[in-house]
């Protein structure tokens, strides 16, 4: 657990997402997933604590907002989708769709473009049933961030205040329902140090890349997911 911890904060701290979507795959092995989904979001959101400090003059309010209103409807339509139709068809949806993205901007290479907040509305919406109905709600707001002509500081930053807040509205639901238990709490514990470790070098990591190389790195975890995705499917 605390190699996954590590992993998952290196990640999070580098590309400003990736820690749900990683470690809770390889964490519900080890544990029952109904520790390992609160779990993972209780370890993201002390990541998310920390860049959100780190970041906090980057935040931009009137970017965030849109994904987060649109996000609201979102989850309840996402939860009643994976009643109706189960995890694995979705997963692997959205698998296809991640690697149809990460296809076009390796081989196509679309330009940078200033979009409309209609999508941003899109992308907070299908973050918000993607979050509802398999736990994922990244792929979407990672892929408007980064069609955008945005320095590195404000595409992370956009993502984390994002994530920030419905992983703080997710966690609230989870207290209140009773779905984090003490041995949640244990394990949380446990995991803390390494994955301070992992957000630590993360960061470093992050300070020391361009732009450039920031846009590859999110692609080619973009691709690691939506393959991980795929599979799990």
């Amino acid at each position: 657990m605390g190699c996954i911890s590590f992993a998952a904060g290196l990640i999070q701290g580098f590309s400003g997402f990736g820690v749900v979507l990683v470690a809770l795959p390889l964490m519900a092995l080890i544990v029952d997933v109904k520790i390992a989904i609160p779990l993972v979001l209780m370890l993201g959101m002390v990541v998310n604590i920390i860049l959100a400090v780190q970041l906090a003059r980057n935040i931009e309010i009137r970017e965030c907002l849109p994904l987060i209103v649109m996000s609201l409807p979102g989850i309840p339509l996402g939860v009643y989708t994976l009643k109706a139709v189960g995890t694995r068809p979705l997963e692997m949806l959205v698998g296809v769709v991640v690697l149809l993205t990460v296809g076009m901007f390796m081989f196509l290479k679309p330009g940078a473009r200033k979009l409309s907040k209609g999508w941003g509305w899109i992308a907070g919406l299908a973050a918000g049933f993607l979050g509802g109905s398999i736990g994922a709600a990244g792929p979407p707001v990672v892929i408007y961030t980064s069609l955008q002509p945005w320095a590195k500081h404000k595409i992370k930053s956009t993502m984390v205040g994002f994530f920030f807040m419905i992983g703080l509205g997710i966690i609230v639901i989870h207290l209140f329902s009773g779905i984090i238990t003490p041995t949640v709490w244990r394990y949380w514990s446990i995991c803390l140090g390494p994955l301070g470790l992992g957000v630590i070098l993360g960061i470093r990591l992050y300070s020391r890349s361009n732009v450039t190389v920031y846009q590859r790195v999110v692609m080619l975890l973009l691709a690691f997911l939506g393959l991980l995705l795929l599979l799990k499917g």
